[in-house]
């Protein structure tokens, strides 16, 4: 009897151990079962494959980074420069206005205010690109007043 009670309890407590050939499982029939069946290594090629893919991708994203670093620091360059432009210009055109009220030239009511216009601008823009456009717009506004300024000389 003591027999008969030690096979059922032991085929009952096996009966309740569930194999599986996912390795993530555990356990120690399954992990026989994982080393037999090729599971652990099929995992493992699975998992390398990921990391060689995520890998592949974090390269890129590093390289487009410093694409979008340099493009960043090229346009910043370049705003500083026309800012720069657009600073000397509004010192000539206060300076030529300057020479002409001088000489006794009369500068008409509407170029006064549009030098005006220019002395008080501050090009500016909600992003890079908007920026570089309002400072270029102001810098050919700037010259082309520069120019009807030196034709009254």
């Amino acid at each position: 009897m003591k027999a008969f009670l030690l096979i059922g309890a032991s085929a009952l407590a096996l009966s309740a151990c569930e194999i599986s050939e996912d390795p993530a499982d555990g356990g120690f029939l399954s992990g026989v079962v994982g080393v037999a069946g090729g599971g652990y290594q099929a995992r493992i090629d699975a998992l390398e494959a990921q990391l060689a893919a995520d890998q592949a991708k974090a390269n890129s994203l590093a390289t487009e980074q410093l694409r979008l670093q340099a493009a960043s620091a090229s346009t910043s360059a370049q705003i500083r420069n026309l800012r720069s432009q657009f600073a000397a210009l509004q010192a000539v055109i206060q300076g030529q206005v300057a020479t002409l009220d001088a000489r006794g030239v009369t500068v008409s009511s509407s170029l006064k205010a549009k030098a005006q216009t220019v002395a008080a601008t501050t090009p500016g823009g909600s992003d890079s690109t908007a920026r570089l456009a309002s400072l270029r717009a102001a810098i050919a506004d700037a010259r082309a007043l520069s120019a009807d300024l030196s034709r009254l000389s």
